[in-house]
């Protein structure tokens, strides 16, 4: 409880949310699988599928107003897909018809993200007097982001990006489902460059070709981010009282 008192004053409420999914569509090297422990082999865009359709359907479980967007980020532009919707069927077919492409520029701008952002997300408004009111829904976007070799530009000027960034009820995640030699790429980079996305608030994983690791990750993107703690005082042990 102490620990989290770095966190501003909201409401703990499950209130719905309006979950925008940026989906990487973009591979380094084709022949870089995921493995299941019974030998089944999944390409980048396929896992991040497969626990996209985890995370939506358990996401729907816990509250059936939630609602899901996709933006699929291609090679150098973002395209906005699939608008708000609560019908399942609606944004996973969206998801599934999206294709794989080869990553080919070195730097991703996220400034014509922000662009589709201004146009399309109304976030609600914060205001200090009716701090324990909660509000109508939370708008998050999860980045799952899959190149190991294109540096995400995020620039601090951007002013839309700091409007977005003072927003309480608007939150940012990101999952990086990078390479597994990094000596060969520039993970530690791309890593580097993503969190400058994170306001203090975010929830950032990164994870190699390991099937168990990204089903982890994106559980752990479950939780409510009007009740979850700052990711740094996570515990996510078991523990029994003596």
């Amino acid at each position: 409880m102490i620990a989290n008192l770095q966190k501003p004053n909201l409401p703990n409420v499950n209130v719905p949310e309006k979950i925008i999914i940026c989906l990487d569509v973009c591979y380094d090297d084709p022949s870089s699988l995921f493995r299941l422990g019974d030998g089944t082999t999944y390409t980048s865009i396929n896992m991040l599928k497969r626990v996209l359709d985890f995370f939506i359907h358990s996401k729907n479980a816990i509250n059936k107003r939630t609602e899901f967007a996709l933006v699929v980020l291609k090679d150098t532009v973002p395209y906005f897909v699939q608008n708000f919707t609560n019908n399942l069927k609606d944004i996973l077919s969206a998801i599934d018809y999206v294709n794989a492409e080869e990553s080919k520029s070195e730097s991703f701008d996220f400034q014509k993200l922000f662009e589709i952002l201004k146009q399309e997300v109304e976030i609600p408004d914060y205001k200090q007097s009716d701090c324990i009111i909660p509000p109508p829904y939370v708008v998050r976007m999860i980045v799952l982001f899959a190149r190991s070799n294109c540096i995400p530009v995020i620039s601090q000027e951007d002013p839309y990006f700091n409007f977005l960034k003072k927003q309480l009820y608007f939150y940012i995640d990101i999952l990086l489902a990078h390479e597994e030699d990094c000596a060969l790429y520039k993970c530690a980079e791309v890593y580097d460059s993503l969190q400058d996305l994170d306001n203090g608030y975010s929830y950032v994983f990164e994870v190699s070709k390991n099937a168990t690791k990204i089903h982890d990750c994106i559980a752990k993107l479950l939780a409510h981010p009007l009740q979850r703690p700052l990711q740094k005082n996570t515990d996510y042990t078991f523990s029994s009282k003596p």
